[in-house]
């Protein structure tokens, strides 16, 4: 009798090594033939389920910026009606530490439960009840320390651990940890190659507009100068008539040489960025109506030419800041820039200044009598998924008027709706921000000047 014990021991041990082995060589074959996870997933949950009598599995992704595992596949055995569990799952998140999947994650190591409809520690315990589920195995996906997802099992029978078992699914788990780790590393360096394309693409953009911009600021002053000179040569009584005109024309030479000349810098900036050398900003005493007046200097003629009054309120009675000069403009133009394509003819757009009560920082708002925005607009104002309404705009400007603001220590916010204008509210600590906080701004450039509105 104890030999025939022993002998159903070992044979059934046996076809527990066989199972094992197909579903290793299964799973080895899903990946030799797959190009990415997504097209491995399900048909690696099948190897397995099938060759181990698991009836339903999962997997599932670690979302390492959220700091979750995310839902990525499923498969389930023909025969098993599990939809209700099955959708609950799909629509869940898990913490490291949170529930079956949640614990592998955190621990590193396989996992089984003979009765999830009875385990208080699983958070789909009620559903998984209903459908008819109890045995379960999860293990992790990993290469290394380095977890990558979670891999879960279920089945309608109470199943008892079994070491074999545990043992083989750990192995597949380093199997596809391995192939997860390759794909991201030439994924990584399929963007690295695009980056580096971009770079090189940036590199010659900006050396054209360097030498594109050199005769336009010679041509700027020369064209000064011999105005000039045309006027010097005219008698008063002429000069008198024509002083009107030559405000103009100063003004006009002016902004195309400061113009360019930012246009410049900004371009020096880039050809930096593309060594890999980010210049931090350079705070010095600013006087903001100084940095306004500039901006308005520079945008008068575009919103003389639509009808549009640029205003300012209570600048010149605000105090000194510590800042950087040019981000700040650039920030500013942007803003303006943005509410000059949005707001209609006879309309206005006003930077109005005052003192917190606390007397450290200051306020702007820079506000507009334009058609305002969407609430989805606004959801997305300061991200690089910024929304341009502007013909052929990319949606970065506020995204830069935001790294200006978190550069200088300092806040924005937006009020807004549909038909009634646009407020964007603006606090600068007047010591600039506190020392080694870490803020450095990352701009694009001076003249990217998308619509958001």
């Amino acid at each position: 009798m104890e030999e025939t014990v022993e002998l159903a021991r070992a044979r059934a041990q046996k076809t527990r090594a066989e199972r094992c082995l197909v579903a290793q060589y299964a799973v080895t074959k899903v990946l030799a033939e797959s190009a990415t996870l997504m097209a491995a997933a399900h048909e690696i949950l099948r190897a397995i389920g099938e060759s181990l009598d698991w009836e339903l599995g999962m997997f599932w992704n670690v979302d390492e910026q959220a700091d979750v595992l995310r839902f990525v596949d499923l498969w389930h055995a023909p025969y098993v009606e599990a939809s209700a569990f099955c959708e609950d799952s799909r629509g869940r998140t898990f913490q490291r530490g949170a529930g079956l999947i949640g614990h592998v994650w955190a621990n590193g190591i396989p996992i089984w439960i003979p009765d999830v409809a009875t385990d208080r520690d699983f958070r789909r315990a009620p559903m998984a009840a209903r459908v008819g589920l109890h045995g379960a195995c999860a293990f992790p996906v990993r290469k290394g320390l380095r977890i990558y997802g979670v891999i879960e099992f279920f089945s309608r029978e109470i199943r008892e651990p079994d070491q074999d078992v545990l043992d083989m699914v750990a192995d597949i788990g380093i199997k596809v940890g391995q192939f997860v780790d390759r794909e991201q590393t030439a994924e990584a360096l399929r963007q690295a190659e695009a980056l580096a394309e971009v770079a090189r693409l940036l590199g010659d953009i900006g050396h054209d507009i360097k030498n594109m911009l050199m005769p336009i600021v010679s041509g700027a002053t020369l064209l000064e100068e011999e105005l000039d000179e045309c006027y010097g040569r005219l008698p008063e009584t002429v000069t008198g008539n024509l002083k009107a005109s030559r405000d103009l024309t100063k003004e006009l030479t002016t902004m195309i040489q400061r113009g360019s000349r930012r246009i410049q810098d900004r371009v020096r900036e880039m050809a930096e960025s593309v060594k890999g050398i980010t210049r931090a900003p350079e705070f010095a005493p600013c006087r903001i109506s100084d940095v306004v007046s500039t901006v308005y200097a520079s945008l008068r003629v575009l919103a003389q030419e639509r009808k549009i009054a640029l205003q300012v309120d209570g600048l010149d009675t605000l105090p000194l800041i510590r800042a950087d000069e040019s981000r700040l403009f650039n920030a500013i133009y942007n803003l303006v820039n943005n509410a000059i394509a949005e707001v209609p003819p006879d309309g206005s757009i006003n930077v109005r200044g005052s003192i917190d009560p606390a007397g450290t920082s200051v306020q702007l708002s820079v506000i507009d009598t334009g058609k305002g925005m969407l609430p989805e607009v606004r959801a997305s104002l300061f991200t690089y998924r910024a929304i341009s309404r502007k013909v052929d705009g990319t949606g970065l400007g506020t995204k830069i008027v935001k790294d200006v603001v978190s550069a200088h220590g300092g806040t924005i916010t937006v009020e807004s709706e549909p038909g009634k204008g646009t407020v964007f509210h603006i606090t600068l600590p007047l010591e600039g921000p506190p020392p080694h906080s870490g803020k450095v701004s990352r701009m694009i450039g001076a003249s990217h000047t998308p619509n958001v509105h």
